[in-house]
């Protein structure tokens, strides 16, 4: 289904409204930023805050999976994944870290072996990401886990 900026749409009694990103929104190599695009607001959502994201909903197994294909960012391409492994020691929560195509089951699979490259990377402290206007996300408006 696709939507315009602000236009709603339901499934299962939950409303899901369009509203406006920013983020680059090319869908092939001449047509950048020409379509619309709903996703989070700065492109995307820092590595502790993908962990608060994760603790808030109540994951079981934390499965990162956007961060080690292309190198795009003004970072090193290890470092978001490095904090999140830090993040989620520091939250108690679980991550998986399978290489690019290799089969995993979360429900089963043991901890996992860092397959990438010992490269420098910056801390949170170093260089913080926050990821603007999901201030609300990152309040607990679930209980924590116990």
């Amino acid at each position: 289904m696709e939507l315009d900026w602000w236009e709603d749409l339901e499934i299962g009694g939950l409303t899901l409204t369009a509203t406006p990103a920013r983020h680059f929104s090319g869908r092939s190599l001449f047509d950048r930023d020409r379509t619309l695009w709903a996703i989070w607001a700065d492109v995307h959502l820092g590595p502790e805050q993908a962990v608060r994201a994760h603790r808030l909903v109540r994951g079981a197994v934390m499965l990162p999976v956007h961060w080690g294909l292309f190198d795009l960012a003004l970072h090193g391409w290890t470092e978001p994944i490095e904090r999140v492994l830090v993040a989620a020691a520091a939250e108690g929560a679980r991550v998986l870290t399978p290489r690019p195509g290799e089969l995993v089951e979360p429900a089963t699979a043991t901890k996992s072996t860092p397959w990438w490259p010992a490269l420098p990377w910056r801390t949170v402290a170093e260089r913080p990401v926050q990821s603007s206007g999901v201030e609300h996300l990152m309040t607990p408006i679930l209980p924590d886990r116990p």
